[in-house]
């Protein structure tokens, strides 16, 4: 199974994620590791391709805690999507995509060594993206935030 999500990995151009170019609206619901229980609030994103057309600039908009805003640009390089390695893009999706990565880091209020796994799935005018994280010693996923949106009327 690996080496299959590995071969379809490698075959990710960017025009398999153009699709996700434009505006998007609806919330972004996080875990607060404090109190354990969920937080929804408003967000926007905009997507826009880089002027090379070789990565993606991402503008985060949330509406009622602008000193959160933040853009990112990141970059499809081989078998990485920004710095994430690519574990997954299966070909069956009709009418959009779905990209899988994961990366080593740190999360959680005490800096927890992880695996963090990134989602970003696209499917007609609905688009989502799901970080899940899995602290080192453990076998459990949590969902550490998700972002539902839909394509903005314009």
């Amino acid at each position: 199974m690996l080496v299959c999500l590995s071969t379809q990995a490698q075959s990710v151009q960017i025009t398999d994620l153009v699709s996700s170019v434009g505006s998007w609206e609806g919330k972004l619901t996080y875990l607060d590791y404090s109190s354990g229980k969920p937080y929804t609030m408003s967000a926007n994103i905009k997507i826009s391709l880089t002027e090379n057309k070789s990565g993606f600039v991402m503008a985060y908009d949330y509406p009622n805690e602008p000193q959160a805003n933040a853009i990112d640009t990141t970059y499809l390089n081989g078998q990485f999507f920004g710095k994430e390695k690519i574990v997954g893009f299966p070909k069956a999706v009709v009418d959009g995509f779905t990209l899988v990565t994961q990366l080593e880091g740190e999360d959680g209020n005490d800096s927890k060594k992880a695996i963090l796994r990134h989602t970003y799935q696209l499917k007609l005018n609905a688009y989502s993206i799901t970080k899940e994280v899995k602290f080192e010693g453990t076998e459990l996923w949590i969902l550490r935030n998700e972002y539902l949106l839909t394509r903005a009327e314009n």
